[in-house]
């Protein structure tokens, strides 16, 4: 394995992680949205990664994110009559999202990005230290 197949499986893994952080920032700052634009309460997302070839020339295997899906949780009904999204019975249906999972997930995407980072600031290190070998 090469030094630049290392850094694009870092790369990659940088790719992910802010899709992850990206996604569960959205379902917090959601958590409360009661109608989307197709007039239903929005619906938590989860992001699925994989591992994947970083370059169809290469062997390394990185990470990549093969789709965002939105499981069928549900909603939470609450009885506030005077929302204006209440039903017929004064019920308001709200997102089922766990803030509290979703910061777990932003703290562990953090974690994964930031020990990524570590491995391409590595790997470009001993690619310039190589080049400074071969200039001397």
């Amino acid at each position: 394995m090469s030094v630049f197949d290392t850094i694009s499986i870092a790369a990659s893994g940088l790719t992910a992680q802010r899709l992850r952080m990206d996604v569960a920032s959205s379902n917090i700052a959601n958590a409360d949205s009661t109608r989307t634009a197709d007039g239903t309460p929005y619906q938590q997302e989860s992001v699925i990664v994989a591992a994947a070839r970083t370059t169809a020339s290469s062997s390394a295997l990185g990470v990549q994110a093969v789709a965002i899906v939105t499981p069928n949780q549900g909603s939470q009904r609450v009885f506030d009559p005077t929302n204006p999204d209440a039903d017929a019975a004064g019920f308001v249906s709200h997102p089922d999202v766990n803030i509290a999972a979703q910061m777990a997930d932003i703290m562990g995407a953090a974690r994964s990005y930031s020990l990524n980072s570590t491995t391409f600031q590595a790997a470009k290190q001993e690619a310039m230290d190589a080049i400074e070998l071969g200039r001397a």
